[in-house]
């Protein structure tokens, strides 16, 4: 529920603080004071339309802020969670808006900055509005087919009925993807096939343009590399009459330095050293005299190496520049060729198995239709009962249900409540309702008939008391007080029957202050509070006389 209102800067208010109470809150004031502005200020904050001519003259900036409690109804956690925000389960939901007086609005949930549509779909959530307001949740799209839904409890229907339709949606979606796929199968089909066709001749492998360029450069220079393979054995191990093998020389020179460490000491450690090289000297022989053995110049397989090297280079380039790019579009190339063929089979399915699901959807519907039509009589009644209670004994309803031609995740049909509210007149929708008090009361029948089923926890109510007096009042002020058990509610009003049966009673009232009209709210208790009640009957509320009426009413 809301738990602050904080206000500054717009229209009258300069600064205004309200904590409303669980139940039934009474909004007083003499005509004027500003008790619309304060609901224009609640308005701004849950995303309503700004206007820049409401800033307080002078002021820059107007703020209006919204605190509500934990447990936030399911709507409003959806709302949240498609803003990717998430709340601790006792952490306080703050909506924030910012009007500047240049016109330029800013949006916050938590101080996360959001658009004002999506600051909007969370405010609905919270709090309805019932009187002149565009927050209004009964003019809203399928808010009529809502409520009737929420007053027979059609939840188990419903869920039945979503999960047909985003069944079928699935399917639908998959289909109309693949036949827009299949507008350009062949075509593709042919193209990968020829592509693929390509690269499966060459057959290219990983690592092989790498040791192809290897093999082609041995091969070119076999010449070369064989006449220095033969020159570096032929120093090592072979020598020639004017200059020895290098590993003779050494190893007359390993004897030299074996006949001193045994004296010296010092000369094991060079000794060590001559054996280790003397070792890698003979290694390094053997393997280029292998080497020379086997190294020779093939022109034929050259040329093969050459061919087919610059026939994978040139499927490379083709494919994407090199070798890693030309495997990963063969692996590309065959998984969509699979997944072509796959889908083939499943274009062949797929109209078969969505027939079957919309069936299930079609089915689904009209059982939630015939629910609606059986439930329509019932919920009328019950509203029209409490219209009776509220002065509107000649009001008449009717739930209108008219088909769709394509079922959604919420049925088949369009759902509207028309009302007369008086003998003479044709049955209209309930947002052609010119007089503001006539809609208050309609919502406040609709949304006791509902019981608290509807899910909002906060409801507004601006002119509820707009025609109505005696025992009206008494019974406006009776429902208004049972509705309070299921929500929070801020009432407007100029009933003192009214305020007296609320759990709080805030007193607006406007004065002025260095030449500026400034509005205020006042919690009233005790004599305070029975001094408005008594003014509000249109007695002295100093009085008396006055203030031991107040004092009865709200002890009846």
């Amino acid at each position: 529920m809301l738990q602050s209102l904080t206000i500054q800067n717009l229209a009258t208010i300069e600064r205004l603080a309200l904590a409303p109470v669980a139940g039934l809150n009474a909004l007083t004031g003499e005509t004027g004071a500003g008790k619309s502005v304060l609901i224009e200020g609640l308005e701004l904050a849950l995303g309503g339309r700004a206007s820049a001519e409401t800033v307080r003259a002078g002021a820059k900036l107007a703020v209006a802020e919204a605190v509500f409690t934990a447990p936030l109804p399911p709507t409003a956690a959806r709302a949240l969670a498609e803003l990717e925000l998430t709340l601790e389960p006792e952490e306080p939901l703050v909506l924030r808006r910012e009007l500047a007086a240049t016109g330029r609005s800013r949006c916050f949930i938590n101080e996360q900055l959001v658009g004002v549509a999506e600051l909007k779909a969370v405010g609905e959530a919270l709090v309805d509005f019932h009187g002149q307001h565009e927050h209004q949740s009964l003019f809203r799209p399928d808010a009529a087919r809502g409520a009737l839904d929420a007053f027979a409890g059609h939840d188990k229907l419903l869920a039945r009925c979503a999960a047909a339709w985003a069944e079928a949606a699935t399917l639908r979606r998959r289909r109309d993807a693949l036949q827009q796929a299949a507008l350009d199968f062949e075509r593709r089909a042919d193209w990968l096939d020829y592509q693929l066709e390509e690269i499966e001749r060459l057959d290219p492998q990983p690592g092989e343009m790498a040791a192809l360029e290897l093999e082609e450069k041995r091969l070119a220079h076999a010449e070369s590399l064989g006449r220095a393979a033969a020159e570096g054995y032929a120093i090592l191990y072979e020598g020639t009459e004017e200059q020895p093998a290098l590993l003779a020389g050494l190893r007359e020179a390993r004897r030299r330095v074996a006949e001193l460490a045994a004296i010296e000491p010092a000369f094991a450690d060079a000794l060590a050293r001559l054996d280790e090289n003397e070792g890698s000297l003979a290694d390094l022989a053997l393997n280029l005299r292998d080497y020379r053995d086997q190294i020779e110049a093939d022109p034929g397989r050259l040329n093969e190496v050459i061919t087919r090297l610059e026939a994978i280079r040139r499927l490379a380039r083709k494919h994407g520049g090199g070798e890693a790019e030309l495997l990963a579009a063969r692996e590309s190339m065959r998984t969509e060729r699979a997944q072509m063929a796959d889908d083939d089979a499943e274009r062949r399915r797929i109209d078969e198995r969505l027939a079957a699901a919309e069936a299930g959807l079609a089915r689904a519907a009209e059982a939630l239709s015939a629910a609606r039509r059986a439930a329509a009589g019932r919920f009328a009644r019950t509203v029209l009962d409490f219209l009776r209670r509220l002065n509107m004994e000649k009001a008449r309803l009717e739930v209108a249900i008219e088909p769709i031609e394509q079922p959604g995740p919420v049925g088949a049909d369009r759902v509207d409540f028309l009302l007369a509210a008086n003998p003479g007149l044709p049955p209209a929708p309930l947002r052609r309702i010119g007089s503001g008090g006539e809609i208050s009361r309609v919502m406040l029948a609709i949304k006791s008939a509902l019981a608290g089923r509807d899910g909002i926890p906060t409801l507004v109510f601006d002119e509820i008391d707009a025609g109505v007096g005696g025992e009206a009042a008494l019974r406006v002020a009776g429902l208004l007080e049972q509705l309070g058990g299921s929500h929070q509610i801020l009432c407007i009003t100029h009933l003192a029957p009214i305020a007296a049966r609320a759990a709080a009673h805030v007193s607006i009232r406007k004065s002025v202050q260095r030449g500026a009209a400034r509005t205020e709210a006042l919690a009233l208790e005790g004599d305070a509070r029975l001094e408005e009640l008594a003014r509000m009957m249109g007695g002295d509320g100093q009085a008396r006389p006055a203030r031991d009426l107040a004092r009865q009413l709200m002890e009846s």
